[in-house]
């Protein structure tokens, strides 16, 4: 048996001593959550340090000569890149003879990178379930760049939730304001068969692949209906749960496995429970089905993120969506109709295919949200994610302003990202079509703060469950 600490550096997003007020905040790291059902199962012991809930890196320091582990895995997107390492080198400063292992995105991306830094010994390409306890095993049968092997995804271990000592506190927060607490979050797939300019499509298809022959051959893989609902029904034994978070990049990738999910959600009773679930879609796959979504909606969907992006026609095009602006409106007439509330996200400040920004796209975009009126607006700025298409484009074209790791990967629309973008002009164009919801976001987080932190859980779930069930007689009336 070894000792192995696994490390959550997710303050890039968040910072120290997060409270629970966002999604980025709050939810667990599903990586190491796998990671560690995996490593417990073969019968290591497996410790915890999430930089979110520390006050700093004394107090890291000091968790790591507590702990006194053999391995040190971190995880690692492109943001989190010199957070990571950092945790790398105070644990080498601690104790050389430390094995430091990383794993994610950034690294299966960038491997030669991370081991330059010499803190790192290990960087691991792909997934890490089948792999790191073999290493842990055996380090010297490992090259330090290594692709691990591809798991079977319903023969996996359910994730290691109780990682996070703090866990069944985290599940009280509601993070979004019209879902109930407890409440939980699932991954039933991974990767996504979509080659989106913006996104790095090729990096998730190079995490989530199997190589043959030298060659990395993108492996998109989803969980049996029944494996998801095992894991469902033993999560609503242990915390009764009231609504649920899939983080599944686009929930309908198959739409008989959709159904019959929906199916399943019926018969485990969860539907009929009043159980409310968020998941993601795309609106041709909205317009193509709408029949499923309605299925959906009936099982329990209350809340679907549509990655909208652009209401340009050329922008859709260039960025490679695959959609068109007469999806996107269908699809948001579609929803509404139903009564399904509508996360939007929509993405300013890309720079056209002659590398200049035209604004003209985005105000089309912030006519669009006008108009459709989302329950949630999820704005961001183009941020040139190294490992996509249009990074590489930004590049070339010296579009990019700043190629910091901790900049890069954050879409938060509070920084100049792109040469040629009026990001003052972009600032005043979307305050003007989400001052609205923000006011009204800000002022239910502030009443949901001050009752959380008095320790007011009952009032807060019983404000919640009036809001939502008055919510739910209001999309009644409108469908």
């Amino acid at each position: 048996m070894s000792r192995i600490t696994l490390v959550n550096p997710q303050i890039a997003v968040s910072s120290w001593g997060a409270p629970f007020n966002t999604l980025d905040a709050t939810s667990i790291r599903f990586a190491l959550a796998y990671l560690s059902a995996s490593l417990k199962k073969t019968g290591h012991e497996v410790k915890l340090i999430d930089l979110r809930v520390l006050k700093g890196w004394r107090e890291y320091d000091a968790l790591l000569k507590e702990q006194q582990p053999e391995f040190l895995g971190v995880t690692m997107h492109t943001c989190e890149f010199d957070l990571a390492i950092e945790c790398c080198r105070r644990a080498k400063t601690l104790n050389p003879n430390i094995k430091t292992v990383v794993g994610g995105i950034h690294p299966t991306m960038y491997p030669q990178e991370c081991l330059d830094t010499k803190v790192v010994d290990y960087a691991v390409k792909g997934e890490g379930e089948i792999s790191f306890p073999k290493l842990v095993e055996n380090p010297e049968a490992f090259s330090p760049s290594f692709r691990g092997e591809t798991p079977d995804l319903d023969v996996l271990p359910f994730s290691d939730r109780e990682l996070w000592q703090d866990y069944e506190k985290r599940i009280q927060y509601p993070v979004f304001q019209t879902f109930l607490p407890p409440v939980i979050e699932m991954l039933t797939k991974r990767g996504c068969p979509w080659q989106c300019r913006f996104c790095c499509g090729p990096g998730e298809q190079n995490l989530y692949a199997v190589e043959k022959d030298g060659v990395s051959i993108p492996s998109i893989r989803t969980r049996s209906v029944r494996n998801v609902m095992e894991e469902l029904a033993q999560l609503y034994r242990k915390y009764r749960f009231r609504s649920i978070i899939f983080h599944d990049d686009q929930f309908v990738l198959q739409p008989k496995w959709a159904e019959d999910f929906c199916s399943s959600m019926h018969e485990y009773g969860f539907a009929e429970k009043g159980i409310e679930w968020w998941a993601a879609s795309r609106a041709d796959v909205i317009v193509r089905h709408p029949e499923l979504f309605k299925k959906m909606k009936e099982a329990g969907l209350s809340m679907l993120s549509v990655g909208f992006e652009s209401f340009s026609s050329r922008m859709l095009k260039w960025i490679n969506k695959g959609t068109t602006i007469e999806q996107n409106w269908e699809a948001a007439r579609i929803l509404k109709e139903l009564g399904i509330q509508i996360f939007g996200n929509f993405m300013f400040g890309v720079p056209y295919s002659d590398g200049k920004w035209h604004p003209e796209d985005d105000v089309e975009t912030a006519k669009a949200i006008s108009q459709i009126k989302p329950e949630i607006v999820s704005a961001s700025f183009f941020t040139p994610i190294p490992g996509s298409y249009l990074h590489d484009f930004c590049a070339k074209n010296s579009l990019v302003l700043s190629n910091a790791t901790n900049k890069l990967g954050l879409r938060i629309p509070n920084e100049n990202k792109i040469r040629t973008v009026d990001y003052e002009f972009l600032n005043h164009l979307l305050s003007t079509v989400t001052v609205k919801s923000s006011l009204y976001g800000s002022l239910s987080r502030v009443l949901v703060n001050v009752l959380w932190r008095a320790n007011l859980h009952d009032v807060l779930k019983d404000l919640m469950i009036r809001k939502t069930k008055r919510n739910r007689r209001l999309r009644k009336l409108r469908t």
